[in-house]
């Protein structure tokens, strides 16, 4: 089993922004990745704006806040999650862009990289066919908002 340290998240929309607040949340390593640099700042901005509600209430420390801030990265380059662990798919119901960036992190990441869909209405196996690990290929799908999800607290490394 691979220990999962860095973890890799395919779009910075509503869905992905809120996968990788939990993953920084949760103390891993989150690079994400997006089309142009206003989606990434967008994501971010609404990560911060989360964040902040959570500090606000009180259920998150401003020194906590920060430490999950540090432990984000934004991309607008597929290479840049080269060294994931784990690579989550947030991207929109496309089957053939999804399969494009699976084809092409299937040749840049570790053979041990875990690929993993959040779709909602594609098949997971037509995902997997696309690579050359079926059996690294899972579906794992998050409710929104992402971040009021209870079950993500346990995932912590």
């Amino acid at each position: 089993m691979t220990d999962i340290k860095r973890v890799g998240v395919l779009g910075c929309g509503l869905m992905g922004s809120g996968i990788a607040q939990v993953a920084a949340t949760a103390g891993y390593e989150t690079t994400v990745r997006d089309v142009s640099k206003e989606i990434l700042d967008r994501g971010r901005a609404g990560i911060e704006k989360s964040l902040g509600k959570f500090v606000e209430k009180g259920k998150l420390q401003a020194a906590d806040r920060d430490e999950i801030l540090k432990r984000l990265t934004f991309t607008t380059a597929v290479p840049d999650l080269r060294k994931s662990d784990i690579v989550i798919e947030a991207i929109t119901e496309d089957l053939a862009l999804k399969n494009a960036l699976f084809l092409e992190l299937d040749g840049l990441c570790a053979t041990g990289t875990i690929f993993a869909s959040n779709t909602s209405s594609l098949t997971i196996a037509a995902m997997a066919a696309a690579t050359k690990r079926g059996d690294r290929f899972v579906g794992l799908h998050f409710f929104n908002p992402v971040p009021l999800m209870r079950w993500w607290r346990s995932c912590a490394p």
